[in-house]
């Protein structure tokens, strides 16, 4: 597992890829002191700028907002996307 960090260094975390990071990740901005408890996984890869259609939430069918990823996806992915998502 990837060590993230706390404290104003916090924004050079990298994106986590898993659920696993996603906690990690959480603790780390939480323990920065400008970040709660409990941020779930979406909160955790978009704040580290990896909101997209390779986000292993999207990707598993568990993103909120995931119309928003309409325009960047190609032919195939519109087709995967309306199979995880309608």
């Amino acid at each position: 597992m990837k060590k993230f960090k706390s404290g104003p260094a916090h924004i050079f975390n990298p994106i986590p890829k898993n659920d696993t990071e996603v906690i990690a990740h959480g603790n780390a901005m939480a323990a920065s002191g400008n970040y709660p408890v409990g941020t779930d996984g979406c909160f955790n890869v978009g704040i580290s700028g990896g909101c997209g259609p390779s986000c292993f939430l999207y990707l598993r069918g568990d993103c909120g907002e995931p119309d928003e990823m309409i325009d960047r996806l190609d032919k195939d992915e519109l087709v995967a996307h309306h199979k995880l998502y309608t």
